[in-house]
């Protein structure tokens, strides 16, 4: 029987223990937790407590030789101790910024300003010029030097190139990208090339107002692209079954192609796994609902073949505490419901005042609690790794508009509202990038002026009509082009500020300023018109109505039709099943048997009911049959 995946984050040893005291301003870390992380008993706990059969190691963090030489000697012993207790390993390299300490202080790799300052990725560490070879020949280097030292898979965290613009109500200002000579050079032969005039990178990034801009977006996420395509050729000459896998932070939450200069699409033709890390550890409180399923739907759009997988913060890096048992319950639940693969966080926590990772006697219920998910999955790992999606609602996404589409579509245009609303009302759903099968779809949803195939007889929908996510008036909505001049100097500095100062950056991370301005409008509960879910509803064979937050998803397997509930709230959920397939066959959950109350059921974590195909509900009549004759 084939086993998911069951992946953990677990950075340690001396790197990690050096770049956390620069992201938290010399906040202690717990030396102790660090050095003994890849210790074999530590390894070994991870897996046995935890059900984890794959990890990600630290091995590159962009500190200099003299520095790092003792973390690549560390992943080397790590790799070979999870090796023999039969769990794959990923190497952790940073492709886009360095520490600029040591022999790394006075390198010329690094991207500039239109000033020719050095653009800052926290305190101490500055993004690096994704042109200059010797930054490239750095990267190349340790992806060779990973795998010879026992890395399965290559983890590129972080991808992105140079400075990221600031977002106004309807562009960005400020700079983006490197203004180095070099990037001007090849920015200027990719206009001549197109027959444009070879005016030179922008000073100031507006894409929407700026033609100039909008195809130095294109050249920027290129760039990007073309160095992720050399590492992959890199990689498969050394072995073609080597998994390579890159980050982008929130990337398909947020307008990555112009923020970061990275063009998913491109970039997941290129990688074997799909990943996302965000601030979307699944939760519900008062009208808030924060959920990653729309993040693994949207990852399983841009690849279908490919696995899916996302870890989740709740406030940030260097913020969050160890969370309950429920938390990693909830988090491992909602990942493997929705077609994923969600990731085990088992480092970069806060307690005392210092950082710290899991460890075995102060943090056994967490990883129980996400062992107690993971075994459940796997028991019905044949049905898992083998399923289709049954929902009969889906939503169309294309490409262009939600990675290369506006910096703050209209309501007609956010398919993020449609997602968080779908969610919200639990509604089984699935994302499309294009109309070519719109097999099993009875309900499309579509953005404004787009036409669905002639032959397509569902229910078609507008965005509008769903996901109507009225956004609170932002205070960056004064500043019209008057103010902008001085909000380009201004943004700048404040993002500056928040990753090299130690007291704005407190500021904000304690006042949890992140989430709040740039998520939390996201998450909240978005209704639909109750006419319209009841049209949604009854698409499918089988509905759920909770009045706490749950997530619904509805899948085809070998075994028949299975509907899986999620409860996002701390509280037992109960819920109402109503079926046109009649009685499941079985209700299954990781908590213990099933309980109804009321005609209703109640769920803990998580449960999956399931209505057998007309062959399996023949062979379980024939084995209740020989039960009964023994």
């Amino acid at each position: 029987m084939r086993s998911p995946l069951v992946p953990a984050y677990y950075w340690a040893g001396n790197g990690s223990a050096i770049i956390h005291r620069l992201k938290g301003f010399d906040l202690e870390v717990d030396r102790s937790a660090y050095e003994r992380a890849y210790d074999p008993e530590r390894l070994r706990w991870l897996k046995e407590t935890g059900g984890v059969n794959f990890v990600f190691l630290s091995y590159n963090w962009g500190l200099p030789p003299e520095l790092e030489e003792r973390d690549w000697i560390d992943f080397q012993a790590a790799a070979e101790l999870c090796h023999r207790l039969g769990m794959g390993v990923a190497a952790y390299i940073q492709p886009s910024n360095a520490v600029a300490i040591g022999s790394n202080a006075n390198a010329g790799w690094y991207a500039i300003t239109p000033k020719g300052k050095r653009i800052p990725y926290y305190s101490g560490r500055y993004f690096t010029c994704l042109n200059d070879p010797g930054w490239r020949r750095v990267v190349l280097d340790r992806v060779r030097d990973a795998v010879a030292r026992g890395a399965d898979a290559i983890f590129l965290d972080n991808c992105a190139f140079g400075g990221m613009p600031i977002p106004l109500s309807n562009d960005y200002t400020a700079f983006a990208g490197c203004f180095c000579p070099r990037c001007q050079e090849s920015f200027r032969r990719w206009q001549t090339a197109r027959g444009e005039p070879p005016t030179g990178i922008p000073r100031l990034f507006q894409p929407n107002r700026n033609p100039v801009a909008r195809e130095y977006a294109h050249w920027r996420a290129w760039t990007l692209t073309v160095l992720l395509r050399e590492v992959r050729d890199v990689l498969k000459r050394l072995d073609p079954k080597l998994v390579l896998l890159t980050n982008t932070v929130s990337a398909v939450n947020v307008d990555t192609y112009n923020i970061h200069g990275v063009d998913l699409p491109e970039i997941a033709n290129l990688v074997d796994w799909l990943f996302v890390e965000n601030l979307q550890s699944p939760r519900a409180a008062g009208d808030m609902l924060v959920q990653n399923a729309g993040t693994f739907k949207l990852l399983q759009s841009l690849k279908p073949e490919a696995p899916t997988l996302s870890i989740s913060y709740n406030r940030g890096i260097g913020v969050d505490g160890v969370p309950g048992p429920e938390v990693f319950a909830r988090t491992m639940a909602e990942g493997y419901a929705a077609g994923g693969i969600p990731i085990i966080r088992a480092c970069e926590y806060i307690e005392n005042e210092r950082w710290t990772l899991l460890q075995p006697g102060f943090h056994d219920d967490g990883l129980a609690a996400a062992r107690r998910i993971v075994d459940f999955v796997r028991a019905r790992s044949e049905q898992s790794l083998s399923r289709r999606s049954a929902a009969a609602v889906a939503v169309f996404v294309p490409p262009g508009s939600a990675w290369r589409g506006d910096v703050l579509p209209g309501v007609e245009w956010d398919y993020l509202g449609v997602i968080q609303a779908l969610v919200s009302s639990a509604i089984p759903f699935r994302i499309l990038t294009s109309l070519g099968n719109l097999g099993g779809v009875r309900v499309l949803i579509m953005p404004p002026g787009i036409k669905a195939p002639a032959a397509y007889r569902g229910l078609k929908v507008r965005y509008d009509q769903v996901g109507v996510r009225r956004r609170r008036r932002s205070v960056l909505a004064y500043f019209k082009q008057p103010f902008e001049p001085v909000l380009s100097r201004l943004g700048p500095w404040l993002v500056d500020s928040y990753f090299s100062t130690v007291h704005v950056r407190r500021f904000v991370d304690r006042l949890d300023l992140l989430f709040r301005l740039l998520y939390r409008d996201q998450c909240r509960c978005l209704l639909i018109d109750s006419g319209l879910v009841a049209r949604m509803k009854a698409a499918h064979p089988c509905s759920v109505f909770s009045v706490t937050p749950i997530f619904v998803d509805l899948w085809e397997t070998p075994a028949g039709i299975e509907l899986h509930i999620v409860n996002y709230s701390d509280e037992p959920a109960t819920v109402e099943v109503v079926s046109s397939l009649g009685e499941a066959g079985s209700v299954d959950t990781p908590d213990g048997p099933a309980v109804a109350i009321n005609g209703g059921l109640r769920i803990e974590s998580y449960a999956v009911l399931t209505w057998p195909t007309a062959d399996q509900s023949r062979t379980q009549r024939a084995s209740l049959l020989r039960a009964g004759t023994a």
